[in-house]
């Protein structure tokens, strides 16, 4: 007679052990995801870094196109291009467009470093997300066991199963079945 008691706390359990399961799967599932968006956040890094490495390049040959553009016109006014005004003209253009290629580096840079941060913490969020599984997966197994001894031990599952039955509860039982050593108007001395 005492297994069927037992009835209750074994689907207790195994409905813990399906939630747990379930809540796992779900957080495994979910750090999938984060860890793909993760590594397309790192891939962008890398593209924002060569986007930056080729439309600098591409600054600095526009640059030598300008000052190509100067000179041919200092020339054709029948100026020196080597000399005074005219190469401290290409000297500046010059230094302008390094500036502007650097800034496009430096632009692209900042860009990937943030898409890096994104992919660390993604990283980390996955990690997370599959540490809560296990722990969802440890506490809904654990509640199916509270739960199936609480339905085992307030049904009266364990004095059926050693055959006694006290009355009272908690220290009145302890000392005998109600009897209790104080009353209620006495002091402690």
């Amino acid at each position: 007679m005492c297994w069927m008691a037992l009835i209750p706390v074994a689907l207790a359990v195994v409905g813990g052990m399906q939630q747990g399961k379930a809540e796992d799967a779900q957080a495994q599932s979910a750090a999938r995801t984060m860890r793909l968006n993760a590594g397309y956040a790192n891939a962008a890094a890398d593209d924002a870094l060569s986007r930056g490495r080729y439309d600098a390049d591409l600054q600095r040959l526009r640059t030598g196109q300008m000052i190509g553009t100067q000179r041919a016109a200092q020339a054709a006014n029948g100026g020196l291009v080597n000399e005074g005004s005219n190469a401290r003209i290409q000297e500046d253009t010059a230094a302008l467009g390094e500036l502007d290629a650097l800034t496009i580096q430096n632009n692209a840079a900042r860009e990937a470093y943030g898409l890096k941060v994104q992919a660390m913490q993604g990283f980390r969020n996955a990690t997370n997300t599959v540490l809560a599984g296990q722990n969802a997966k440890q506490n809904s197994l654990m509640g199916g066991v509270v739960k199936g001894a609480g339905s085992f031990f307030g049904g009266g599952g364990m004095t059926s199963m050693f055959g006694g039955g006290g009355s009272g509860a908690g220290t009145t039982a302890a000392y005998g079945g109600g009897s209790s050593m104080l009353n209620n108007n006495q002091a402690y001395a």
